[in-house]
């Protein structure tokens, strides 16, 4: 039981702590605070009317979610890596953002200066009001983006699957070399010269860029001085490798198979143990990209 539990809390789970999704979301919390209160509360202030009451409710309910759901994770980007999100994390997260809440509804209060009830009761109040309609809207938003992405990961591995085989086909019928890749370090000293089919995936380390490779069979990593970006402007002749991480680059055609999740697409690349994310951000490109590669 507490396995299954574990394993529930630590499923991967998409989110978008953007300003324009989360206004967007925040938006949808104070109309649903407004039709709630509107419909079971009653007459709860006695001196203001009940839209311009509620209303009060509803913006606050706006405002203060988005701010913990968009500014808060601005000022904490390591504990809101949406790399690293799951269902544990998002519960965690939304009892946070109830007490955001809380708290906006007792400033609305005190600016009424009205007798409202304490803190913790409020929260309460507000949990019990807020917390299973977010859930069921967050697990159902999960399961419908893991069906997709489950679906949409079956179809790439059969494209990846036709691609592997054109190029096995391809060796002798197309002896011509491909066009080399050169990295350069930012002192110009630094360099490493490839086919394309030698490379595996650039991953970015600080201010640092690891480069891995096969040399024959075997795998290689090399380090150069410089940024992702640096890197990414040199390997624009090459259709064959996706940037599809903010940290990755990665080689189209050495990825062996592609795992779906909530959270979009996990590669597993031929000739390394690695497992790369595709961001969520990255996942409609990077499918357009593997039907435009050929062999």
């Amino acid at each position: 039981m507490i396995h299954r539990i574990r394993a529930f809390l630590n499923r991967p789970l998409a989110e978008d702590f953007g300003f324009r999704a989360q206004a967007w979301l925040s938006l949808q919390a104070g109309v649903y605070i407004f039709i709630f209160l509107l419909l079971f509360a009653g007459n709860a202030s006695g001196t203001y009317p009940r839209l311009f009451f509620f209303g009060l409710f509803g913006v606050s309910c706006t405002v203060s979610s988005w701010i913990a759901n968009a500014i808060v994770p601005r000022l904490f980007p390591q504990v809101y890596n949406e790399d690293q999100w799951t269902v544990g994390r998002h519960a965690l997260h939304t009892l946070f953002v109830l007490l955001f809440v809380t708290a906006g509804n007792q400033l609305v209060i005190w600016l009424l200066h009205l007798n409202g009830p304490s803190f913790l009761t409020m929260y309460l109040i507000v949990t019990a009001v807020g917390f299973f309609p977010i859930s069921v809207g967050v697990m159902v938003a999960e399961r419908r983006r893991l069906k997709r992405n489950l679906a949409h990961a079956r179809h790439l591995n059969a494209q990846l699957n036709q691609l592997h085989q054109l190029a096995a086909t391809s060796i002798s019928t197309e002896p011509a070399l491909p066009k080399g890749i050169s990295l350069t370090g930012e002192n110009g000293k630094e360099r490493l010269s490839l086919l394309p089919n030698q490379l595996i995936y650039i991953e970015s380390v600080g201010n640092y860029v690891e480069v891995h490779w096969l040399n024959f069979m075997f795998p290689q990593k090399t380090v150069l001085r410089s940024t992702l970006a640096a890197v990414e402007a040199t390997l624009t002749d090459h259709q064959q490798l996706f940037r599809c991480h903010r940290a990755f680059i990665v080689n189209l055609r050495a990825v062996s198979h592609t795992t779906g999740n909530a959270r979009g697409y996990q590669l597993t690349m031929s000739g390394s143990s690695r497992i790369i994310t595709v961001s969520r951000g990255c996942v409609a490109a990077f499918d357009e990209q593997v039907g435009k590669v050929k062999y």
